[in-house]
């Protein structure tokens, strides 16, 4: 009505004083949204009926600059702000979530796991990272850790779909960001096996933010590009995996070399940056972000009139495409997961590089989230535009046979048979497969059961953190050779696909 308008246009010339009231009294609104329960905006994107956005575009120039395109309010640009915020809610976890990886050839000397501790505690400091021989106990203590530090994301990325449908989308990453900051600073007190298993359980809640990150964009992009905004936003999320690989060796090294501070306290100090990192991102996303186009998430917009139950569990579980889906995501996050625990490591142990070079080697994986998890999404987004859902159901098949394929061949190369070069040819082709991989399976998972989306995108992400355990623990903890996980993972890769 014209008495709206005219309300509207003198509520919004209090905040864009550089528009005329005339010209804001006489537009037409395109779509209503409550705010102040009485006025009408109009959104910044193109969107549908459902108030859902057409057009995916992370980006706005900024003259020749391309800078995140968040709009001028949350009410009037929910769509990309949710994207941002869930983007960068799951990029920055990784750090905190996967802090002690590429630090664990010095964590394992400063708290005794050597298996040549006496002898190693006898050296200069400067030598006895070189110096630690990490064999049976200690790949052994390794193992339980690395497991341990995907092992309680299974059971909170189980609930994460309760959760989200009671406290919405915005609250749930403010929870699990600043239970993270907290046990991520705490972790900078362990001093012995056990505690570095206990710091690295509790502290894998933070890959939950995974399943935050696909619901909300979800819920904010139509379906002709939400499959490039779940890749997108997953992808650019998992590329956290890969500057973890890289940031905390070069925060170790920046207390270590260049505040002087002892190998000890360079390491624990380095673990209240991401902490640090999640309090001012949690502050952010709670100020400046909404669940919906509307603002407060409800249940009825996911054509539903209750939260789900223990049964909707149940339910979604015995529907076999589900069930499939959870392993198909255990054998391509998972693997995921798998590598950003072990590839510094192993670049190190068995390539012979320093702490920060085997670091950058391990970027190069999560280095192909920056596009490869996109190209999923896209490609199984015009493989729908051609051949419907068994467009996606193919290209999520070549995904994973390509994944399959190209670890085994990473598990053959040492030393003797290329080095490092040909490993890390090899591991970026990998990577590019894993990571289409991911993004085939959620632009799948919204068409399965889609009164139940929150549910769906908790259980395959549980599977995904389960493949973690499955693979660590069969594959990696217990064999001593170096290359045969690599092998054994595969055929795993191989059989879900």
């Amino acid at each position: 009505s014209l008495g709206s308008r005219v309300v509207w246009a003198y509520l919004e010339t209090a905040f864009c004083r550089n528009r005329s009231f005339e010209e804001l009294a006489t537009r037409t609104p395109r779509v209503p949204v409550l705010f102040w329960s009485m006025a009408e905006v109009e959104f910044e994107v193109p969107v549908d009926a459902q108030q859902k956005c057409t057009d995916f575009r992370p980006f706005k120039m900024l003259g020749i600059v391309p800078v995140p395109h968040c709009g001028r309010r949350r009410a009037t640009n929910p769509h990309m702000r949710a994207f941002w915020a869930a983007t960068l809610a799951f990029t920055l976890a990784f750090i905190g979530w996967f802090a002690f990886a590429p630090l664990l050839t010095v964590v394992r000397v400063d708290i005794g796991l050597c298996d040549n501790d006496a002898y190693v505690q006898t050296l200069p400091e400067s030598e006895r990272v070189d110096a630690c021989v990490c064999k049976k106990a200690c790949k052994s203590q390794i193992g339980s850790a690395n497991i341990a530090a995907v092992s309680f994301d299974v059971f909170t990325r189980f609930i994460m779909g309760s959760v989200i449908e009671r406290f919405g989308p915005r609250n749930a990453d403010c929870m699990l960001l600043s239970f993270g900051a907290l046990v991520v600073a705490a972790s900078s007190s362990v001093t012995s096996a056990p505690g570095l298993i206990a710091a690295r359980f509790f502290v894998s809640c933070l890959g939950s933010t995974f399943v935050v990150n696909q619901f909300w964009n979800s819920i904010m992009f139509n379906k002709s590009v939400v499959g490039t905004a779940n890749a997108t936003a997953g992808g650019w999320g998992n590329l956290g995996g890969g500057l973890t690989q890289v940031f905390m060796p070069l925060v170790y090294r920046f207390f270590n070399k260049g505040l002087g501070l002892s190998m000890s306290a360079s390491w624990r100090a380095s673990m209240f940056v991401p902490a640090t990192l999640y309090i001012f991102l949690s502050l952010w996303i709670f100020t400046c972000s909404q669940d919906t186009t509307t603002g407060k998430f409800d249940v009825s917009i996911l054509g539903k009139t209750k939260r789900a139950g223990p049964m909707q569990y149940v339910k979604c579980l015995m529907d076999f495409r589900v069930f499939l889906m959870i392993f198909q995501y255990s054998a391509c996050f998972g693997c995921e997961l798998v590598m950003n625990n072990v590839l510094a490591t192993h670049f190190h142990d068995n390539f012979g590089v320093d702490l920060v070079a085997a670091g950058a080697l391990a970027l190069s994986f999560g280095a192909m989230n920056l596009f490869a998890r996109s190209l999923g999404g896209i490609a199984s987004d015009w493989a729908n535009v051609r051949w419907q859902m068994q467009g996606r159901l193919w290209c999520h098949f070549i995904s994973l046979f390509g994944q399959a394929v190209f670890l085994f061949g990473f598990g053959c190369i040492d030393n003797s048979n290329g080095g490092w070069p040909l490993a890390l040819a090899m591991l970026v082709l990998f990577a590019i497969f894993v990571n289409m991989a991911e993004g085939t399976s959620y632009g799948i998972v919204p068409y399965m059961i889609p009164e139940e989306l929150a549910i769906v995108s908790a259980m395959v992400g549980a599977g995904g953190t389960l493949g973690a355990v499955i693979a660590t623990w069969s594959f990696y903890k217990y064999v001593e050779d170096t290359l045969l996980p690599f092998k054994l993972h595969a055929g795993y890769v191989m059989f879900w696909a």
